[in-house]
């Protein structure tokens, strides 16, 4: 079923797939994973997915959640063109401890290389929140939370085989257990 959708979005050249989704939880999210989780992981184009039937999808409040690397600056261009100053967009670096752990003059010039790269210009600089919590799904749905948001946005890698056995994906867990809509891009 779900290389179904996306082969038939990519056929009627589609520029949004739009899912509900219940989620799934321990051993079938383990070792099967959803119809939702399979759409995120494959689909070339945004998907969006909706737990809750929404009372409007105007998104007001929008959260961007990334590592600011090059390779989700395309995300980034496609979320801000979906959203074109719709929304009040806030900028979300999650910092966890380990090896991906950055100090904060790390992080902001990480952050203002991206949006260089992404904007030109450093304009969105007071959108940018940085956070640090225990992981980065967490991170994401306290700071969400926090802030009242309403739709969560964010770059997948999409990776599929042994490496997203060991590797996981924040994107697909957080379509999975997030309460608020969340949409993916595909980097």
């Amino acid at each position: 079923m779900f290389s179904e959708v996306s082969e038939v979005a990519e056929e009627h050249n589609a520029d949004l797939i739009i899912m509900g989704s219940h989620g799934v939880s321990g051993f079938t999210e383990v070792f099967v994973g959803s119809n939702t989780e399979k759409v995120v992981r494959h689909s070339k184009i945004p998907v969006l997915v909706i737990k809750q039937k929404p009372g409007n999808l105007n998104f007001e409040t929008v959260v961007f959640a990334s590592d600011f690397s090059d390779e989700s600056v395309s995300a980034y261009i496609k979320a801000s063109k979906i959203l074109q100053d719709s929304s009040k967009i806030h900028l979300l670096y999650v910092n966890v401890s380990g090896e991906n752990f950055k100090s904060t003059a790390e992080m902001e010039q990480q952050v203002a290389n991206f949006l260089m790269k992404a904007d030109g210009n450093m304009n969105q600089l007071n959108n940018v929140h940085y956070v640090s919590d225990y992981s980065i799904e967490k991170g994401i749905l306290n700071f969400s939370n926090l802030v009242g948001a309403d739709l969560i946005m964010m770059p997948t890698h999409g990776r599929k085989g042994l490496a997203h056995f060991f590797e996981g994906s924040i994107s697909e867990d957080l379509a999975n257990h997030a309460n608020l809509p969340v949409m993916t891009f595909k980097i």
